[in-house]
């Protein structure tokens, strides 16, 4: 099956596009840098007398969400302890497996967003570590590249495109 990794700088609204095709509210919001890990979204379509439920198979085995603000909880917190507090970047992906009637099956992939300067205790080199990691998921053949630029942005300058 192919995938979608979605594309773009920080802040672009990658998450809110991939909240949209998914049909329900759950990724991290706030301000500055929100996307520190990958998320691999597993999406199920299932028939719509089944609660939608979300699970984390590799970090938090045999629970399964059906609070979707819990589900936000677990991603902000799966992120803070692998990246730490101070807006680190690591490329150790969540896996998210989703399971609703909002949803089509597919796989998507949120990437962090191509960052250029270094803030916090982030690298100096946090350019080339979030190029190399879109770069990674891009570069693989089932993958389906969306990118995702601000409406308010010049596409000439976007670092997705």
């Amino acid at each position: 099956m192919p995938r979608i990794a979605v594309l773009g700088s920080q802040r672009a609204g990658k998450s809110s596009v991939l909240e949209s095709i998914v049909g329900l509210d759950f990724l991290p919001r706030g301000d500055g840098v929100v996307t520190r890990r990958p998320l691999e979204l597993r999406l199920n379509h299932v028939s719509e007398d089944i609660k939608p439920y979300g699970i984390f198979p590799e970090e938090i085995p045999g629970r399964k969400f059906t609070n979707f603000h819990e589900v936000r909880d677990n991603i902000n917190g799966l992120t803070d302890k692998l990246c730490g507090n101070n807006k680190n970047i690591v490329d150790k992906p969540i896996v998210l497996q989703v399971y609703s009637h909002t949803c089509p099956d597919l796989t998507l992939i949120d990437l962090p967003g191509i960052t250029r300067i270094a803030i916090a205790d982030q690298p100096d080199n946090i350019e080339k570590i979030t190029r190399a990691m879109a770069h990674r998921y891009v570069s693989d053949p089932r993958t389906i590249i969306l990118c995702v630029v601000p409406a308010n942005a010049d596409m000439t300058t976007s670092d997705g495109l």
